[in-house]
């Protein structure tokens, strides 16, 4: 947490960019009730589901945890360049596996959407609020590459940009040097990459140094939010069990959320590189990362590792909190 001139504890101010799949949701619920943090805005874009069901999956996880307090800005529908690619098979038909937030849901009202894009949002923030605004992006990075676009200095405006995507040594969940969220818009990548707007990047190298089972989940509150949680993550073990031979699955967005900002001194190996991102129209190759020896980019720090005990003990707490909070 942070703290103000006189020593007191302030929370971080936080724009999320989220594609909200299942690890996204658990991410978004932590967030949203860790008192460390400051949700100011959470921005949608297509990735794992089409934008439709992003906004709707943000708006109800929001005010199942009381707080539809928290202005959603609906962005990007599709990548920059590309046609949108969206994994039902891993997440569900509409991002929450088992779990289906469809329905008429009148007091989904009450939650702030804005009239204005993501893009425009997040340009916004950063010049109101220079260097203070820390933005976490779990999906595919098309708004924030197109707030770059569009002329927004996220480099020097924002307080710091974290991105969970990419792939270092280890082998991608997509192709086989490629990971989702860079797949899915190699272009926003590589123009981020290329203007310096990611500060830390955490890559499959890290979030895959660990697995959450059902059973893990089996010590969280018998809450109503609890059996959602619970009827989405099965779908994502099953998914994992079949793709990947593993009794588990990886939660990517929740671990970085704690590692980055929650749980720092969780982060057990880090690297610093320069970076580009392949744009090529070979589907094998577009969407990998690779050093670059470019004298005009920026590096990145590249989260390598995680003390893996240590961060399943942090989130499976956090988690129990955000299911218990109140309207849950």
């Amino acid at each position: 947490m942070d703290a103000d001139p006189a020593g007191q504890p302030v929370p971080r101010p936080l724009i999320m960019d989220v594609d909200t799949g299942i690890d996204d949701m658990i991410a978004l619920l932590i967030a949203a009730t860790s008192p460390e943090l400051n949700l100011r805005g959470v921005t949608c874009v297509a990735g794992n589901v089409e934008i439709h069901h992003v906004a709707r999956n943000t708006g109800k996880l929001l005010r199942m945890v009381g707080r539809g307090d928290v202005p959603v800005s609906i962005g990007a529908a599709r990548p920059l360049q590309r046609r949108l690619r969206t994994a039902p098979d891993t997440h569900g038909p509409t991002g929450t596996g088992f779990v289906e937030l469809r329905g008429e849901d009148r007091q989904l009202g009450t939650t702030e959407y804005t009239a204005i894009p993501a893009s425009r949002y997040l340009a916004a923030h950063v010049s109101r609020h220079p260097r203070e605004m820390t933005i976490l992006a779990l999906g595919p990075l098309t708004n924030l590459a197109a707030s770059v676009q569009h002329g927004t200095d996220l480099a020097n405006g924002a307080r710091e940009v974290i991105w969970m995507g990419g792939t270092l040594e280890q082998r991608g969940n997509t192709t086989e040097t490629g990971e989702w969220n860079a797949c899915v818009d190699p272009e926003a990548v590589e123009i981020c990459l290329k203007a310096g707007a990611i500060d830390r990047i955490f890559p499959l190298d890290a979030t895959q140094d660990l697995t959450f089972t059902m059973e893990d989940l089996g010590g969280l509150p018998d809450t109503h939010l609890t059996g959602l949680v619970r009827d989405a993550v099965r779908f994502y073990v099953r998914f994992h069990q079949q793709a990947d031979g593993i009794d588990g699955a990886y939660l990517h967005d929740p671990t970085v959320l704690i590692g980055a900002l929650l749980r720092p001194d969780l982060v057990t190996e880090s690297v610093t590189e320069t970076l580009a991102c392949d744009t090529s129209s070979d589907p094998y190759l577009a969407g990998s990362l690779y050093r670059s020896d470019a004298t005009d980019r920026l590096s990145v720090s590249v989260a390598t590792a995680f003390d893996a005990e240590g961060m399943k003990a942090e989130l499976l707490a956090r988690l129990a909190r955000a299911v218990s909070a109140p309207n849950s």
